[in-house]
């Protein structure tokens, strides 16, 4: 393993996280960023599908669980939008280009540009560094954030909506697609908190409930002072393993901050939840991150 990599790589499994500026260009961020208009302009949205997107645990069971849409999105490109976006018969309040919250979970394989970046050489590097064998993408997400709307993100685990056992097989690569701000709701992290595993998971209910997801087990609270931000400028790449706590504030500027975000899981003797919501399909099985 490269020896200048070795101290960041301790950094890595210290923290949890770990910041990687300029690590694309600022070309390529722009090219996300145009294509991602391009799918967004061509987005015809059925009204059955205008799920609200929420993170506060009880929008989430009522939003997305009640919606087979986003238990179905593990294999398509769908689209989630921020919340008082929609009236009462879901039709758009405001223009929907900013009223989209997420757009997810298959860009990596469905998308030319997105697949491109996700199977970087860059990246595929960057999983040999850090000594992945076997790792497969699992999901990728395009966040909007938008300006003034822009919804906060309870604290969180990644692992609490991607259970693998062992733990510790889940890897988040989230990248900074324009410069993020403390101002316009840069990520927070607990330093360190990726070591005593999950205290919540998000499972598939059990056929004939009302929601198609649950949660099991429950969110600590969290000590906010033990939370410190990382803003990051357009093109860094923030690693984040997929026990450590993060969360984001509400985005109350006046500029968005898209962030292109795929999960990796080392498959080597590793079992993926038959439980998680997202599940490798005939259509898309997880694909491997070395090409």
């Amino acid at each position: 393993s490269g020896g200048e990599q070795s101290p960041r790589l301790f950094q890595f499994r210290e923290d949890g996280f770990l910041v990687l500026e300029h690590f694309f260009t600022a070309e390529e961020c722009d090219s996300m960023r145009n294509q991602i208009q391009r799918i967004v302009s061509e987005m015809e949205v059925p009204p059955h599908c205008r799920t609200e997107f929420s993170t506060k645990e009880e929008e989430q069971l009522r939003a997305q669980g009640s919606s087979d849409y986003f238990l179905t999105s593990g294999d398509k490109i769908r689209f989630f939008f921020e919340k008082g976006v929609l009236d009462e018969r879901g039709n758009f309040l405001i223009p929907k280009e900013k009223s989209i919250s997420k757009i997810g979970h298959a860009l990596h394989a469905h998308d030319p540009v997105f697949k491109q970046i996700t199977h970087s050489s860059k990246v595929q590097e960057l999983g040999r560094k850090l000594g992945l064998e076997r790792p497969v993408v699992v999901q990728s997400m395009y966040i909007f954030k938008q300006p003034g709307i822009g919804g906060e993100v309870t604290p969180h685990q990644d692992a609490t909506f991607l259970h693998t056992q062992p733990l510790g097989r889940i890897l988040g690569f989230w990248i900074a697609l324009e410069d993020a701000t403390r101002e316009n709701g840069c990520l927070w992290f607990i330093p360190g908190s990726h070591t005593s595993g999950i205290t919540r998971r998000m499972v598939r209910a059990a056929s004939g409930s009302s929601t198609c997801v649950e949660f099991v087990g429950s969110e600590p609270a969290y000590d906010n002072s033990q939370f410190i931000p990382l803003p990051i400028s357009k093109g860094g790449l923030i690693l984040i393993h997929g026990e450590v706590v993060h969360k984001s504030e509400l985005n109350s500027s006046g500029s968005s901050r898209h962030a292109f975000t795929f999960h990796v899981m080392e498959a080597k003797d590793t079992s993926w939840s038959k439980e998680n919501w997202l599940q490798p399909t005939p259509e898309l099985p997880f694909p491997s991150l070395y090409t």
